[in-house]
């Protein structure tokens, strides 16, 4: 599978190498070339610096032949509007956005665009723990 993921963060970066370890042709797309640069030589996917949502950036980034997008930077606006470039201007068939507020997950859905919520996702992880404790 091609994917490209959006935001080279602690999470994109894991995503990066995890994916492209298991055989995924992974691309990965961020303004800031210090968060590139912190891939490494390990990394053996390809690194494109560029704004998020450009659509000459996404092209060099693979969009064309692009299977999913996953949108993980730190900002839920550049998330969202990466996702739609994604999605309605090169159709790509599978768009995840990672949701850094829960306020906004409401925008996400009104948008149809899949979510994945780490506040929610942690909350669930803890509460289980808790209630594992208890039995």
């Amino acid at each position: 599978m091609y994917i490209i993921i959006i935001g080279c963060g602690k999470l994109g970066r894991t995503l990066a190498f995890e994916l492209s370890d298991v055989g995924h042709n992974v691309s990965v797309v961020d303004s800031d070339a210090e968060k590139l640069a912190a891939l490494g030589s390990g990394f053996n996917g390809l690194s494109v610096r560029g704004v998020e949502y450009d659509d000459g950036v996404l092209r060099q980034a693979g969009i064309a032949r692009a299977n999913c997008v996953v949108c993980v930077t730190a900002d839920d606006n550049l998330n969202i509007t990466a996702a739609l470039a994604a999605r309605e201007l090169f159709g790509v068939g599978r768009v995840i956005a990672r949701v850094n507020d829960p306020a906004k997950k409401s925008a996400f859905e009104l948008l149809n665009i899949e979510t994945i919520d780490p506040t929610e996702l942690v909350s669930y992880l803890i509460r289980s723990k808790l209630e594992g404790e208890k039995t």
